[in-house]
């Protein structure tokens, strides 16, 4: 028998990554970062049934508001290109990724991963043409291409990474 680690029983993961992205886009402090986690509880506890959400994760309609309304200006731009394209091929995925985080400008995306091994949150801090790179509160440093899909999962490729549950944060 093994400990859980944090991350095994909570669904903090979307919050995580909603402070990480902030810290990546503004070089905000530890006292401001958690001062902004402080205020997405507080949020969550007013607004979203907060015992249900550490339990079961946040879905992505409370990941809007979290963002439009605790968030704020910290992140200035806030746009899903792929909210509603499901059908969208890891290609064009992957190169619209890429094409966002080459501006040079300090961005982020928060993204959901699903699969057999993640159901789970995750900001995406670089990205090349064979490995896509995390800033991540569980572990999860890096997912090599050929092992990712948009669509479904298979042996061959596990990884379902998420376009209509996929923020470019700026």
């Amino acid at each position: 028998m093994k400990p859980y680690i944090q991350g095994a029983l909570d669904g903090l993961c979307a919050i995580y990554s909603i402070v990480n992205a902030t810290r990546i886009i503004n070089r905000i402090a530890d006292e401001e970062a958690r001062d902004l986690f402080q205020q997405i509880l507080i949020y969550l506890e007013e607004n979203h049934h907060l015992g249900r959400i550490l339990t079961e994760g946040i879905g992505l309609p409370t990941i809007g508001g979290v963002l439009r309304d605790v968030v704020g200006d910290r992140i200035e731009h806030r746009n899903m290109p792929f909210k509603h394209h499901p059908d969208t091929s890891l290609d064009e995925f992957w190169s619209s990724m890429m094409q966002f985080l080459d501006d040079g400008q300090p961005r982020a995306i928060l993204i959901g991963i699903g699969g057999p091994f993640w159901d789970h949150w995750s900001i995406v801090h670089s990205i090349t043409d064979k490995q896509i790179r995390f800033f991540d509160s569980h572990k999860l440093k890096q997912l090599n291409r050929n092992r990712c899909t948009t669509t479904r999962s298979t042996s061959s490729r596990p990884h379902v990474l998420c376009p209509t549950h996929t923020y470019f944060l700026s």
